[in-house]
């Protein structure tokens, strides 16, 4: 296959911090009398000045408090974004694919100590890695998406067993629970894992066991981005304008990063998640548990002495943000499908003025 230009397949967690030191004084609570024309004017000024685009969605007690669309969904069609515009949530998808390998857990059809052999006898040290170290990025296997591709074959279908191969050629990096690494590998072996039990697609699986049982109507495996049927294109800046972005495959990035969904779906599915009624209170406090780095599909985000628990992602034109801070019950989503200053700050800007902490754009 003749390549003529070469780039990454790009799907990332964000990793970021917020907010400044531990001495920070009088944190706001959340959403106590919040400035929403403040919060408005913020996005508004995003999408004027071309420094970004997409929606939010912020809930409290389990209850919507503040949604806002911002900039096009599709420039050359002029569409602008609405709350049912729909965005590639990339990692975040590990979020749902965690899930789903827990409610198998629940059911006694899988455990976190089974080792990968008794699935891929063929993938290195498949002996000695086990489901907990795929959910944990402990497995040592090296992360797929950091491999260089051609742009031709990230726009291709890719199937399970040329994803195997991949995997095979790629080897690990280090021993399985010798440390912790984020690996897309891991992730896309578990969303087989997930199909060889239930005897489904992932997408089957997901519709069945999360986004049906939850009525979640804007979220699925996603493939072609449609924009009839309410998703977003991704756009790249340049020069004070947009262009638009490559749009990988999703068969490549299926179960880690291949998830289509909106801020309200999103907030909903988590604060069902953490109501314990998506997986059972022991499987929730697994995935809850840091101690590692990672928890199971979830990681930790600090906002000044508040503490999330979310993910984050990053595929093509793409960013999204989704965090949970439990002691105060707040949920807030963030889906970009274009940006042209830092995402983190974007996010940063949302959770500052919710909490009427000062804020101004860097």
């Amino acid at each position: 296959m003749k390549i003529f230009r070469r780039s990454y397949l790009v799907l990332s967690v964000i990793m970021f911090l917020f907010g400044c030191s531990k001495n920070d004084e009088n944190v706001q609570e959340f959403g106590e009398t919040f400035d929403r024309n403040k919060m408005d004017t913020f996005l508004s000024i995003l999408e004027e000045e071309n420094l970004g685009m997409g929606s939010v969605a912020i809930f409290k007690d389990g209850q919507l408090d503040y949604q806002k669309s911002f900039g096009q969904a599709d420039i050359e069609n002029n569409i602008s974004a609405t709350s049912q515009t729909k965005y590639r949530i990339a990692s975040i998808t590990k979020s749902f694919t965690a899930s789903i390998i827990m409610q198998l857990i629940d059911e006694n059809s899988l455990s976190l100590s089974i080792t990968l052999d008794s699935f891929f006898p063929e993938l290195p040290n498949s002996n000695l890695i086990t489901i907990e170290h795929l959910l944990r990025h402990r497995s040592g296997l090296f992360n797929y998406t950091e491999t260089a591709y051609g742009t031709e074959i990230t726009t291709q279908p890719a199937t399970q067993q040329q994803l195997i191969d991949l995997f095979i050629e790629n080897g690990t990096i280090f021993e399985p629970n010798d440390q912790t690494s984020y690996s897309n590998t891991n992730y896309v072996i578990l969303g087989f894992i997930i199909e060889s039990i239930d005897q489904k697609s992932y997408a089957d699986a997901l519709r069945d066991r999360i986004t049906i049982p939850l009525g979640l109507t804007n979220t699925y495996n996603g493939g072609i981005i449609e924009t009839t049927n309410n998703e977003a294109l991704s756009y790249n800046p340049q020069s004070n304008d947009w262009i638009l972005a490559t749009e990988v495959n999703t068969t490549l990035v299926k179960a880690t990063g291949s998830i289509v969904s909106n801020p309200l779906d999103l907030n909903t599915f988590y604060n069902e998640l953490f109501a314990g009624n998506v997986v059972s209170q022991n499987s929730l406090q697994s995935m809850q548990d840091t101690s590692q780095g990672f928890g199971i599909g979830l990681i930790p985000i600090p906002f000044f002495q508040k503490m999330a628990l979310g993910h984050t992602g990053l595929l093509d034109g793409f960013q999204s943000y989704i965090m949970h801070f439990p002691n105060d019950n707040v949920t807030m989503s963030l889906t970009l499908n274009g940006v042209s200053m830092p995402a983190n700050d974007v996010a940063i800007g949302v959770l500052s003025i919710y909490s009427n902490l000062e804020y101004s754009l860097p």
